[in-house]
């Protein structure tokens, strides 16, 4: 699967594939992209080395990345930006894209974390290019997902002989993310001084001072993926009527807005970074080993309450409040052989964190509270993906716990 980085050749097609067969958007922003002048910026940015623009090409949701190549062998990727930043010009610039650039330099200014390092970049359209863009290395290693034959062999899951070994790599620089702190939830940019400080978060505002005035703001901005029709279908075969489930899902917010000042136990902070989409397509690794190369795409990162640091998305699972009550025993263990593993694989995952941590316990005391886990599953359930589920049983384990 293609992957926002530049960084797994197994996610390459040529220009030719994708312009005929990719996804309608991007091929349009690939055809309103000025190569030639990109590849004249990247030029100018290294050492005056004469780059080419190589047959090979990779999208994902916002961007579409092509390798670029210098006389001295050595490769960097462009990566543009789909959406047309024309909406944007009124607004300071784009700041999705700012925020990103902040972020991975906030990260290799402050850590020992490998990200791609950022070369050169705009903002907006207004330049020789005419697309939003960065420049950014090419990381050694593979995508974990595309590694050893990629989703074709292995289904997007990590092989059992390399989990071990691969799990404790991402253990290390998971400690090292969450080390990364600011005094406020927000968003990464650049202050005047050269500095780093918290900036608004897109669609709910900030920065905030404590974990509390987030939940409240985002009770107040969210807006869940689906309309009541669109839930009627889906729910036409479901466990409970309909308008329960319709109900249900439009009740979580003001819940939690009611509770926002319980649900913190570090509600001032300082917060934590956190990576978006923190999956294996999105961290590089040594094929041989699988030790981690380095951390790829952190497009909408930002500092977070600790409630909503939660495992890599391929230790996730879903909370026995938000499931289905039958498909759990009487010891409160799932009954899926498959769930029961991916429980394991998560306690010992929190282990391996036990063992990498230096400045304190915050990322393994997040990771094995069951509070903690039921609030970042359901919040990423309802704010990202749309996720039907028993969220009004949310709020009753959220409140025996408060």
């Amino acid at each position: 699967m293609p992957t926002d980085s530049s960084d797994s050749t197994s996610s390459w097609t040529t220009v030719q594939d994708f312009l005929q067969n990719g996804d309608s958007r991007a091929a349009s922003c690939f055809r309103r992209t000025r190569w030639d002048q990109l590849c004249l910026i990247a030029s100018n940015a290294n050492r005056d080395l004469e780059c080419v623009a190589l047959d090979q090409v990779a999208s994902g949701l916002n961007n579409v990345v092509r390798l670029f190549e210098f006389s001295d062998r050595s490769r960097w990727a462009a990566r543009v930006q789909i959406k047309s930043t024309t909406c944007l010009r009124e607004q300071a610039g784009n700041a999705e894209l700012g925020a990103e650039v902040a972020t991975m330099q906030f990260i290799k200014d402050r850590s020992d974390l490998t990200v791609p390092e950022v070369f050169a970049y705009a903002l907006d359209e207004n330049n020789p290019a005419e697309v939003a863009y960065m420049l950014i290395e090419v990381l050694p290693g593979i995508v974990a997902m595309d590694a050893l034959g990629g989703y074709e062999v292995h289904r997007g899951v990590i092989p059992a002989q390399y989990r071990q070994p691969f799990y404790r790599s991402v253990a290390a620089c998971h400690v090292q993310i969450t080390s990364l702190r600011l005094p406020k939830i927000g968003t990464i940019i650049r202050n005047q001084e050269g500095g780093y400080e918290s900036g608004p978060l897109p669609g709910i505002g900030g920065p905030f001072d404590t974990a509390a005035a987030f939940f409240e703001a985002w009770a107040d901005k969210v807006k869940f993926k689906w309309d009541k029709e669109t839930i009627r279908r889906m729910m036409q075969r479901g466990p409970i009527p309909a308008e329960r489930m319709i109900a249900i899902i439009e009740e979580f917010p003001s819940r939690i807005k009611a509770m926002a000042s319980r649900l913190s136990t570090s509600n001032d902070g300082p917060f934590s970074l956190s990576h978006d989409d923190f999956l294996h397509s999105n961290i590089m690794v040594d094929e041989k080993s699988f030790n981690v190369t380095g951390i790829i795409d952190w497009e909408g990162a930002c500092t977070v309450p600790w409630e909503l640091v939660a495992f890599p998305e391929f230790l996730q699972a879903m909370p026995a409040s938000f499931d289905l009550p039958h498909k759990y025993g009487p010891d409160g263990q799932p009954i899926d052989e498959e769930m029961r593993q991916t429980w394991r694989e998560r306690r010992e995952y929190i282990e391996m964190v036990k063992l990498v941590e230096v400045e304190d316990n915050l990322l393994s005391t997040s990771l094995g509270s069951t509070r903690s886990r039921t609030l970042s599953y359901a919040y990423g359930a309802f704010t990202s993906i749309g996720k039907l589920g028993f969220y009004d049983r949310v709020i009753e384990e959220l409140e025996r716990e408060s």
